[in-house]
């Protein structure tokens, strides 16, 4: 198991603030606007978010966000019916949304445990960090070459939808290489709608497709760690562990990439 004590820990609780900040708008808008207008609030966020997820299923292919974004479609269903049925008997709708909200939720919540809709870069730093312990003089801006590969151009575009699917990285596909950048949980916004073009000041790993390959470490990235580890180092070290994983995927075994970052041990919630 890698260790997980190089990174600072993660204080990132957007996760868990954005139902609570939810909650509390839709709370005002009751005490404001009465009842039906919390409702309706709820249903007009809820339909902003299921649009959001549907759009991160067609960015990643990663079909676990379909079903978040059924879930919230139930909640935005609900929602819109429980104004005009508040104190009446319950209807066979609202009892068949009951159950839909009841059954995507626990879904949501085991692809949430078992890490399927989790950013992975966090995990990728740490596994970068694993075998670095010298420190160095600390950061650099230039992009470091990190070895030579064979891998075909085909090969490398099949890992790249590989690594969407499973969030390990976002790939940036050119004319003559593909750029793998790992995203950290809290930070894909940008990637999904779209505002995110350019990569270079992002962490990153470039395959070009005549076998060369280069990485960058970001500086918000490099501080990140607790020491000031050897950028030389961590930038190899990074080189490294997306060639391993092209050597692993292209045996087609693919899920071994998976167990092996999960064996990092970061949260969930990280």
């Amino acid at each position: 198991m890698y260790s997980i004590q190089k990174l600072k820990p993660d204080r990132n609780f957007y996760g868990l603030l954005l139902p609570f900040a939810v909650l509390t708008i839709g709370a005002l808008f009751g005490f404001l606007f009465g009842l039906e207008a919390a409702f309706y609030f709820i249903a007009v966020f809820f339909s902003i978010y299921a649009l959001y997820s549907f759009l991160t299923f067609v960015r990643t292919r990663n079909p676990g966000f379909i079903v978040v974004g059924f879930y919230q479609i139930s909640l935005v269903a609900m929602a819109f019916l429980m104004p005009e049925r508040i104190g009446g008997p319950r209807d066979p709708e609202i009892i068949f949304l009951m159950f839909l909200i009841l059954f995507f939720l626990v879904w949501t919540i085991i692809l949430f445990v078992t890490k399927k809709m989790k950013w992975r870069g966090r995990e990728i730093l740490e596994m970068v960090a694993g075998p670095v312990d010298d420190t160095g003089s600390g950061y650099t801006t230039r992009p470091m070459p990190a070895g030579k590969t064979e891998f075909t151009q085909r090969q490398i575009i099949q890992f790249s939808k590989f690594a969407m699917r499973h969030l390990i990285a976002v790939p940036y596909i050119g004319k003559d290489k593909v750029v793998f950048v790992p995203v950290m949980a809290g930070r894909e916004f940008s990637f999904i709608l779209g505002l995110k073009n350019d990569y270079t000041d992002e962490t990153w790993v470039a395959f070009d497709f005549n076998g060369d390959v280069s990485v960058n470490i970001s500086h918000r990235d490099y501080l990140n760690y607790n020491e000031e580890l050897s950028f030389d180092q961590l930038c190899e070290s990074l080189g490294n562990v997306f060639i391993g994983f092209m050597e692993i995927f292209q045996r087609r075994e693919g899920t071994r990439i998976i167990d092996r970052m999960n064996t990092v041990g970061i949260s969930p919630f990280s």
